[in-house]
């Protein structure tokens, strides 16, 4: 009981951050919401953990602890997926304006 009571403070903690960077306009309205979501969804498995070994059993996995575990895993590759292709996208994006920049610097210099 303890723990849970420590996890949702910690959630709580996060959420407020989360509106804090909504406010701030660090992030949009739409990953807000998903990562609400995600995080209320994190309190109700805490809260009723049950719940987790239910939904286990319907897909045919023994403990609800692994089909969390299971989620989790996807999530973070899923994640890790999407970050690599930004940071590959943003190293284009960077490359490309330096490749201008340099021209535009060869041109002046040519001529001066």
């Amino acid at each position: 009981m303890l723990i849970q009571i420590i996890l949702i403070v910690a959630i709580i903690l996060i959420i407020l951050r989360l509106i804090y960077k909504l406010r701030g306009r660090d992030i949009g309205l739409g990953q807000f919401s998903i990562w609400l979501i995600i995080w209320l969804m994190a309190i109700l498995v805490i809260w009723y953990p049950k719940i987790t070994s239910y939904l286990a059993t319907k897909v045919g996995i023994g403990r609800g602890v692994d089909l969390v575990i299971y989620i989790s895993i996807i999530v973070v590759f899923y994640l890790m997926f999407r970050l690599l292709l930004r940071i590959e996208k943003i190293e284009r994006h960077i490359t490309g304006l330096v490749r201008e920049m340099a021209l535009k610097n060869n041109n002046q210099e040519n001529e001066e």
